[in-house]
């Protein structure tokens, strides 16, 4: 009666691995058969140096970590990737206070720049440091490597990369005192004089 025992349990064992294995080997296929371009390589990539900015926004405004919002979203019909940096405000953001809003922004704009390209320091010009940054988030060492020396290439690829920095009112600051966002916006290569500011007034 044992032996029986041990042979039936012996082979639910053996069944049960035999069907994990299987299993196994069915999500390894539908993983393997996925496609990952370099494009979305970079674009990860240029997320996880995104939210580690974090820390240097914090230095020109008060918020909670947890209600700053930092995102990459891209556009395939416009080939244009875009970094998303929302920061909540709980004061300003009036006509009154455009100058104030406006220099927060484009230091909050410079700040996360200069930590994207921190390093790049051994480049003096931002043009060169933003191509150099940017072309070697786009690429792998399996990917096609001869583009890499393609200059016009190379100045697309920092085209096509936009950060945005908005101030935006907090839900109690909007009720209260009915402000819209500040937002100011440019390449990784621009400086402070170039980024395009928009605000809207009621």
């Amino acid at each position: 009666m044992y032996r029986i025992f041990l042979v039936i349990l012996l082979s639910s064992v053996s069944i049960i691995t035999l069907q994990s294995k299987s299993l196994s080997n069915e999500i390894s296929k539908l993983l393997k058969q996925q496609q990952l371009t370099v494009f979305d390589i970079g674009v990860f990539r240029l997320k996880e140096d995104l939210i580690n900015s974090n820390l240097v926004i914090s230095n020109h405004a008060e918020f909670e970590q947890e209600d700053l919002y930092l995102d990459v979203i891209t556009s395939y019909r416009n080939d244009k990737v875009t970094l998303i940096v929302s920061v909540p405000m709980n004061k300003n953001l009036k006509q009154s206070t455009y100058m104030s809003d406006s220099f927060r922004c484009r230091n909050i704009f410079n700040s996360v720049r200069d930590h994207l390209l921190k390093k790049e320091i051994y480049n003096d010009h931002r043009y060169s440091m933003a191509k150099s940054y940017l072309t070697a988030l786009f690429s792998t060492p399996s990917s096609w490597r001869s583009w890499r020396y393609n200059e016009k290439l190379k100045e697309e690829l920092v085209e096509m990369v936009k950060l945005q920095v908005t101030l935006r009112p907090t839900t109690e600051l909007a009720l209260t005192q009915k402000v819209n966002p500040v937002s100011c916006e440019g390449g990784l290569e621009f400086e402070e004089t170039d980024l395009i500011l928009t605000k809207k007034y009621n």
